[in-house]
């Protein structure tokens, strides 16, 4: 495991879009844990864990990937972020 990345979001209803992220990652036995200003998770994968921190201003989230697995790439954790955080549902999407 490496050090690796960064991406962030804008979230729409800050509190609600977390609060589907922790219900998401309890569903596959992952952590998803803090407040709607800064937190951690510890996502679990085939492969290996993906750990890190998220911080909240304004509507913006950031998350700082710390550790992940070296064959899993930036674009896969992205995607799965934006799934556990409703990507799709127009109630809760994240706008680029």
């Amino acid at each position: 495991m490496a050090n690796t990345c960064q991406f962030e979001r804008k979230l729409g209803n800050v509190g609600k879009t977390l609060a589907r992220a922790k219900r998401e990652a309890a569903k596959f036995g992952s952590v998803f844990e803090g407040d709607e200003a800064a937190g951690h998770y510890r996502l679990r994968t085939p492969l290996g864990s993906v750990i890190g921190t998220y911080t909240v201003e304004s509507s913006v989230c950031r998350f700082d990937v710390e550790k992940k697995p070296r064959v899993v790439p930036r674009a896969l954790i992205e995607r799965v972020f934006d799934e556990f955080m409703g990507w799709g549902d127009p109630d809760e999407r994240w706008s680029e």
